[in-house]
């Protein structure tokens, strides 16, 4: 009866495991941070990799955040985007 779940949190883990060491994006925690987690916390923290990296959840911000600057001549405020 527990052999079936068994398998499936191994299967869990290292998926998460290979997807962990196989990304070249920037994770929300370092990549030992993250396969350290996974593998204590069975399976929270399998269930926290899926759903803060893979989900996105929390998502870190792409772009440097946009900054004021002031409009040449009349001197008013607009946010201005550097791309």
């Amino acid at each position: 009866m527990a052999l079936p779940l068994i398998v499936l949190g191994v299967l869990l883990i290292a998926y998460c495991l290979v997807d962990i060491a196989r990304t070249e994006r920037q994770l929300l925690l370092r990549k030992w941070q993250w396969a350290l987690a996974v593998l204590i916390l069975v399976p929270l923290g399998a269930f926290a990799y899926l759903a803060f990296e893979k989900l996105g959840i929390v998502q870190q911000p792409s772009t440097a955040p946009e900054e004021l600057t002031t409009k040449e001549g009349d001197g008013t405020l607009f946010l201005r985007r550097d791309r």
